[in-house]
């Protein structure tokens, strides 16, 4: 850990030390959207909607996996802080036996429900039967997001970034070959869209599971070792619930956004779908700084060192703000470009949409690496449920009840939706930072309590 900077030395080469290999990882994980939007775009832009429909709906499955990331990391980097590498280990191993047990439960949930999910999404005619097929084919990828997703934070949490680099490498490579193959190839379709990114995770699950295993790393997975504990469980959860909680409840408002964005038509949501795929890649950078901002935390909050916790934050912020402003400069330049090497055949209507979304999308870039960070400081503190307001209020206190005014009370039309996003994230940066500025993400909370309490029963 010393090596990486995380507890003392350099904090602004650490950061850059550790958010790079993150960098390639996201850019890598951003692939898999990227790659399908580029292939089923050429099939043709409605299709493209199909698969942004369905997109909140993942994110809300996704909010699983960051629960147990945030659990692992505000677990893990506390207890090698203080360290505590056997109680790593063993909560390590605790975390695996939930992601198996979470994968299922979301997998025929979401087969279950489909068809009353789209109804309520009043999905367009014209693209429900992408829709529900891109739907259930994605459904099987449950498994794979979540158990990558907390072998990722495992190793990030002792300090490797790297290693989620090259397993996602790997299977961003198969994605690649294996959308064409089984959409044009096959004759597929969008559902061999959904095939190629199950089967491009589930083929390299047994190098993460390999990996997670062996002992050399400085922390592992051992069921035989470690089995699962109750008081275990209860701690997890206690980290779990208010983190994915705050995800789910916010990918939920993105479900409900994309009903309004639907109500201009089926064009509208290919186009914030297509949009979304560059903004996407402008907050990189953004997203990767503020992921391992919770590592620093975590580990320098463990090892009692409070003050370079706070100088982790505020270093982190300058990075971001630098960043997010030559980005959305860059981006500007972009919006045209991309949108028809995505579309094609994108007509008139698509590229004004796309054009205006990802404008506003762009000038939230500064706003969403702030509430970036300030999530990082509270996850990775052990105050998950600090995040679990900052998400309610992000999306439900603010930009849907602006949405709905917008929509009901204005002459904006779909602008409203874009405007209500900017004006939400701006509003909750203002929030989390008053938040932040009390202090009482330093004190050590009841999970902190317990996870020291842990240390001396088990």
């Amino acid at each position: 850990m010393d090596q990486t900077g995380i507890l003392e030395g350099n904090l602004t080469k650490a950061l850059f030390r550790m958010a790079v290999p993150l960098f390639l990882l996201n850019i890598l994980n951003s692939l898999y959207n990227v790659i399908d939007t580029f292939w089923v775009g050429q099939i043709g832009e409605l299709q493209v909607g199909a698969v942004s429909l369905v997109g909140p709906i993942m994110w809300c499955a996704q909010s699983v996996a960051s629960g147990l990331s945030a659990a692992a990391i505000a677990i893990i980097s506390t207890k090698l802080g203080a360290k505590q590498k056997d109680e790593a280990n063993r909560f390590a191993t605790a975390l695996v036996y939930f992601a198996f047990i979470f994968a299922i439960i979301l997998s025929v949930g979401t087969i279950l429900f489909s068809n009353t999910i789209l109804g309520y999404l009043d999905t367009p005619a014209e693209i429900y039967q992408d829709s529900h097929d891109y739907l259930i084919g994605i459904s099987f990828d449950y498994l794979g997001l979540i158990l990558l997703n907390l072998y990722m934070a495992i190793r990030q949490s002792a300090g490797d970034s790297k290693s989620g680099v090259k397993l996602n490498a790997i299977a961003s490579i198969l994605n690649v070959f294996l959308d064409p193959l089984f959409i044009f190839v096959f004759h597929m379709g969008i559902m061999g869209a959904a095939v190629a990114t199950v089967l491009s995770k589930i083929l390299v699950l047994p190098l993460a599971y390999r990996s997670i295993r062996s002992k050399d790393n400085e922390v592992y997975v051992a069921f035989r070792k470690y089995p699962f504990q109750l008081s275990d469980g209860k701690t997890i959860l206690r980290l779990c619930i208010p983190a994915a909680s705050g995800q789910f409840l916010e990918s939920l408002g993105f479900v409900i956004m994309n009903k309004y964005i639907v109500f201009y038509g089926a064009v509208a949501i290919s186009a914030y779908g297509v949009g979304g795929k560059l903004v996407n890649l402008m907050y990189i950078p953004i997203v990767s700084f503020g992921s391992i901002l919770a590592t620093f935390i975590g580990q320098n909050l463990g090892a009692g060192n409070i003050e370079r916790a706070r100088k982790c934050y505020w270093v982190t912020m300058r990075i971001s703000v630098i960043s997010a402003i030559a980005l959305t400069i860059i981006g500007m330049l972009l919006i045209n470009p991309f949108t028809r090497i995505f579309v094609p055949d994108a007509s008139e209507e698509l590229l004004s949409i796309a054009f205006e979304y990802n404008f506003f999308a762009l000038l939230t870039g500064v706003f969403m690496g702030w509430y970036m960070n300030l999530n990082s400081v509270f996850n990775g503190s052990g105050h998950t449920n600090t995040t679990f307001i900052l998400s309610m209020l992000r999306l439900w206190g603010f930009r849907i009840p602006m949405i709905i005014l917008f929509h009901k009370f204005t002459e904006l039309g779909i602008t409203g939706i874009w405007l209500a996003m900017l004006l939400s994230n701006i509003l909750e940066c203002i929030v989390g930072q008053w938040i932040y500025q009390q202090n009482r993400w330093v004190k050590t909370t009841l999970v902190q309590k317990e996870l020291q309490e842990s240390s001396v029963t088990a």
